[in-house]
Parts: C-alpha cells; structure tokens; sequence
C-alpha cells in the first residue's frame, strides 16, 4: 500500500540523499511504515551542494520524495501554482492513503485535492494557525489569519479523522467528530530513576557559578518570545542575580545584538548554534538549572517535554497547548518579560521549589514516553488502514 505524506517542512536535497534540517529524519517516519509499503512525500525543498553535519538522513527504504515549490504569496493561496497542482495530483493518483500535517500550505492544497478525487485522508495538527498568524505582529498576518484559520477549521473537520499534538487545546480550536487521538510528535530517550536523581543531586550541590537558563528554539521563529527572554535576563541582571543564558538552535534572525547590546547582556547570552536531536540535545539539558519557553504561539512544543524528560524545573508561557504540561504558578502571559522575570526569580535561590519542580517535569513526561505514544499512534493507523483495505474490498 502507498502512501502521500504532505507538509511544508524543507527538505534538503544533496548527493541524491535527502535530509532533514529539523525534526523529521527517517526514524520519524516508521510510524506509518509499520502500516505502508511507500511513502511519498510532498515537501518544500533545497538544493544544497555543501553538506552540514547537523541535518538527519531523511531518505531511505520506502520513501519517495516530491519536490513543491514554495509559494507563499497571498496571489498563491487564492490561485495555487499549476506546477504543484499537477505534481500533487500525480501523487494522490494510485496511493491509498494521505497523512497531511497541519498547518501547513501544501497540506491544505493536498486536503483539498484529496477531497476531490474521493481519498480518505488523515490529519496531524501540530499547531494553532490563528496564533501564528497574529503572532508574526504583521497587517498580513492579521488580515490572513481569519481566512488561514478557516481553511485549516475545514480541513480537520472534513479529514477520515485526526492526531493532535495536545491533549485539548487545539482538539477545543480545530475539531474534528470521527477518529480522534493525542499523541505529541516527540521523541525521547529512554528514562530512568538516575536521570531524577541526577537532576535532584545537582539542584542540591553548592555551586559557586551562574543560574544557568536554557532554551531550544530555531533563532529564525519570530514566535519563540526571544525579546521578551533577553529582557527578563535584563531585569535580573539588574536586581542583582548572576545568570547566563544558553540558546541552542539554527538561525540568527533574532539574536537581536542590538537589544543585547543596548541591555548589556553581552555577557549573559551564550548561542551555541544547532545540536544534534537525542543524545546531542539531553546532554545539553542535562547542563541547565532552569529550562524556559516564553513563546507567543505553541501547539505542544517538543523541546519542553524533553527539558521535563530530564526533570527540568521548566517555565513557559501561556500560549497554545503548554498550560497541559507546565505548573499554572508558573506560567506568564507571551511577551510579559516582567511576569517571566517575576517567575525566574522565585527559584534562584529557592532549592526546595526547584527539588519540587525536578520531581513534577520527571512524573509529567512519563506519559510521552516512546512505548506510550507508539501504541496509540499504530492503534490510530492499524484502524485507518483496516478502513482503506474494507474501502478497496467493497
């Protein structure tokens, strides 16, 4: 059996291999290859003839990847280009099943068109359209989020059924009424009770050096709240605290040197540049005091469950689905630099809160761990594909 898999993420094409510069390497996608023989992949692309050891192989036994343009004018929503029309519906033609993640453009042009020629499909929301759009702080964004929200509303609501990343938040925004399930897209190593006794162990150990906060995030993503972080570490500075601040992650758009500058932070920022996922990634975790995502749009981010996997103390804000991981105390409203400053500071020099946070990040993230998630994903597609074999039969 075939499959078409359709999001926009950017794959990179080089020496006939294609690769992944974010989250979404081979192993991601053995999910569906439990179920399918092929999977064809419609994808945004580059041609790249330098290679970088932080991409993750992408290609191999079974996938099939299919070059879309980007298009990502307002004259492309309204009128798609013909070139990828016609190399969508190549795909569609002949396979049996289509997993669209949303949202994304080529997802939604996929939906439509799997609609058209009578092709179940499913979806992964992974996250909220409307806050995206709003969160860019653009008159396009504001303008297009209303229609944006609307297309990804009747996507979802007309897919054969639906995985979301959330528990609830963006089931509540973005319903669909047939097969439903939760189930984050994250991958985590394997715990044990030494990774909470090592975190508890080095929350209660002296040490002479700086509270040290960490982050994951691409510094390209104008929704990470990095501004509202760099002046929270500026308040501190300022109160007297010795912090340092480390940034992992692709991108410079928004290292802001100038803000940096401007509050004297020289100092206090470390960007340390992409990590390897896995081991890469936990070993950086396993450095920080203090895990924080003060974004102004999420769906269930990643990173956070990582850091809690680690029995991080974790601060985030409110956005999205992250009030279903993190403690209400500790959350602070998207570009309130003051709240996260308030929050910050009640742990610098409290161990005991700390102890009691490393013990609720551990207990929280249990419930995402592999063999969790795993089942209700191949539960999910084993019915999706009992449906397509009984369609196919009749």
């Amino acid at each position: 059996m075939k499959m078409v898999f359709a999001h926009d993420h950017y794959f990179i094409h080089h020496d006939e291999k294609v690769y992944s510069p974010g989250k979404l390497p081979y192993s991601a996608f053995a999910r569906y290859l439990h179920h399918f023989d092929e999977i064809i992949v419609l994808s945004r692309y580059k041609s790249d003839s330098s290679f970088s050891p932080h991409w993750t192989l992408a290609s191999g036994n079974g996938m099939v990847f299919k070059k879309i343009e980007n298009h990502s004018s307002l004259k492309s929503v309204l009128l798609p280009s013909r070139k990828n029309v016609i190399a969508i519906k190549e795909a569609l033609r002949g396979c049996d099943g289509v997993v669209i993640r949303l949202p994304s453009e080529t997802g939604l042009i996929t939906a439509k068109l799997a609609r058209q020629m009578n092709i179940p499909y499913v979806v992964e929301v992974v996250a909220c359209p409307w806050d995206a759009m709003v969160g860019y702080g653009s008159l396009k964004g504001l303008l297009y989020a209303p229609v944006l929200t609307w297309r990804v509303k009747q996507a979802i609501k007309k897919a054969w059924g639906a995985i979301y990343v959330t528990g609830s938040f963006l089931q509540k925004r973005y319903p669909n009424r047939h097969h439903v399930v939760s189930a984050s897209n994250v991958e985590l190593l394997p715990t044990s009770a030494y990774v909470l006794n090592q975190r508890l162990h080095k929350i209660t150990a002296s040490s002479s050096g700086p509270f040290k906060i960490g982050m994951i995030a691409s510094l390209d993503s104008p929704h990470k709240g990095f501004n509202t972080l760099y002046q929270a570490i500026y308040r501190l500075k300022n109160r007297g605290f010795s912090i340092v601040l480390e940034i992992t992650g692709a991108g410079s758009k928004f290292k802001n040197i100038k803000m940096i500058d401007e509050l004297s932070l020289r100092d206090n920022i470390i960007f340390s540049g992409p990590r390897m996922p896995g081991k890469d990634i936990f070993s950086f975790l396993d450095t920080v005091d203090l895990y924080v995502q003060p974004s102004n749009q999420e769906g269930l981010p990643r990173a956070v469950i990582e850091a809690m996997s680690r029995a991080c103390p974790v601060i985030t804000s409110s956005a999205g689905g992250m009030p279903e991981l993190c403690q209400s105390e500790y959350l602070h409203k998207p570009d309130d630099a003051n709240g996260l400053a308030k929050n910050i500071e009640k742990l610098l020099n409290n161990r005991q809160e700390m102890l009691m946070m490393a013990h609720y990040s551990f207990n929280k993230a249990r419930f995402y761990q592999p063999e969790f998630l795993e089942r209700i994903r191949f539960d999910f597609f084993s019915h999706y594909k009992d449906y397509l074999l009984s369609r196919r039969r009749a």
